[in-house]
């Protein structure tokens, strides 16, 4: 069937999504164009769902709900595995601000014992 194989890739750009070393602004770009699509697919399949039925048959899925709902899981898939990338690099920033203010701290402390007044 069609709609397995459009999930399974979707599943598969997930995974090398996931993989990918940094955040760029192509990345941002892509994300912004996806929220837009999907936007105004959902807009569209309020405004007409029929058109969710004749896709579903188009891809081979019973039913427009069921397109949906498949849909959904994917793209719940790709927002999840970009929070957790978020957050790995937000994670590593800390890491990195709170090491820089340790080593400042250590050489402020050390200037300040080699000065004649301390």
């Amino acid at each position: 069937m069609l709609s397995q194989w459009i999930i399974a890739g979707a599943l598969l750009l997930a995974g090398v999504y996931l993989l990918k070393a940094r955040r760029s602004a192509n990345q941002q770009a892509i994300r912004r164009l996806f929220i837009v699509l999907a936007l105004i697919g959902g807009f569209l399949a309020v405004l007409f769902p029929e058109y969710t039925n004749i896709a579903a048959r188009f891809l081979g899925i019973g039913r427009g709900a069921d397109l949906l709902l498949y849909s959904f899981v994917v793209f719940a898939l790709f927002y999840a595995v970009y929070q957790y990338r978020r957050q790995l690099w937000q994670e590593k920033v800390t890491t990195d601000l709170a090491r820089a203010l340790t080593l400042t701290q250590a050489q402020l402390e050390d200037k300040l014992k080699d000065s004649p007044e301390g």
